[in-house]
């Protein structure tokens, strides 16, 4: 069959983030939350009201990279560059255009951060480091488990981003961006463990960019956001390409999530920093805005929490 190709043309919130990532739904307040890496804010939207909040932690050394919820508490668990981190209930969303005076941070090539993370079903982070010198290999894949253990999973890694699972629990699917495939493994849900690593998809169909966060959907398929590449991706369970949505003025696309009160609604982070032609910057003036798109007949599943 053929690729089905969505086009959005305008964003849902002209945010311009200079990094966006960790988009996260909340079903029980129905708000997203994202964080923009670079000025270490976390963002909060209202999709009924239409109000956001914004959450500016730049006063501490370092930036947000990755959010999951928890469990038994209000607030988040997530990452601060090189530790994690629990940080307060967001801001409750009452302006329609919050103030965004938050500066850029960045770090000095070789150095590691987090990146990239998620919870499984039994509420362990799972989260992964990155160089910013990505030939180096310097990242790791972790598992932080409820109890306080933590767990090195993967060396030699170039930079660790998006982490799902199959409905079943039995596939963990795993980015490494550099790698430019999106991976498979069969997974022990009770012992947290990996093996039989293969590759699921590969960039090979695209002209341009690398796979870098993803989401799932209660059909067991996968949507890989598309560094560079300007567009969201789903694959079938059996690897097939199926659905391409595309924004063709931005072009660094990082991270996707369902919500929505029937969770059919697929919502988009950008990144307006990562363009070294500056020719080109005018090209994609969209990029750091959020994106939504209605995907009817396709519900996503909820993200696991952090079990504390």
């Amino acid at each position: 069959m053929p690729v089905k190709q969505i086009t959005l043309t305008e964003p849902y919130v002209a945010c311009q983030n200079q990094l966006g990532e960790g988009c996260l739904w909340d079903p029980t307040t129905g708000l997203l939350h994202w964080v923009d890496i670079k000025r270490s804010q976390i963002h909060t939207l209202d999709p009924v009201s239409g109000n956001r909040s914004i959450d500016d932690y730049s006063d501490v050394d370092g930036m947000i990279t990755s959010l999951v919820l928890r469990k038994d508490k209000p607030g988040f668990i997530g990452t601060h560059t090189t530790h994690l981190a629990e940080f307060p209930e967001a801001t409750k969303p009452t302006d329609p255009n919050p103030t965004d005076a938050g500066q850029a941070q960045d770090k000095e090539d070789g150095t590691d951060r987090f990146n990239d993370g998620a919870c499984d079903a039994l509420g362990r982070f799972w989260v992964g480091t990155m160089g910013v010198q990505f030939q180096h290999r310097k990242g790791q894949l972790y598992r932080y488990d409820p109890d306080g253990s933590v767990t090195t999973i993967k060396e030699d890694v170039g930079c660790s981003n998006g982490i799902g699972w199959s409905p079943d629990n039995k596939v963990m699917y795993y980015i490494d961006s550099p790698r430019t495939t999106v991976l498979a493994y069969d997974f022990d849900l009770e012992s947290g463990t990996l093996s039989n690593e293969r590759t699921f998809a590969t960039s090979s169909v695209f002209e341009a960019g690398v796979f870098d966060g993803l989401c799932m959907d209660a059909e067991g398929a996968v949507w890989a956001a598309r560094w560079g590449s300007s567009r969201v991706v789903r694959y079938l369970p059996d690897g097939t390409l199926d659905i391409e949505i595309v924004m063709p003025k931005a072009l660094n696309v990082t991270c996707c999530v369902f919500g929505g009160e029937d969770m059919q609604d697929l919502y988009i982070t950008t990144a307006s920093c990562g363009e070294t032609d500056e020719s080109l910057i005018p090209k994609y003036p969209q990029g750091g805005d959020l994106f939504r798109v209605r995907i009817d007949g396709v519900r996503g599943v909820e993200r696991f929490k952090f079990a504390t």
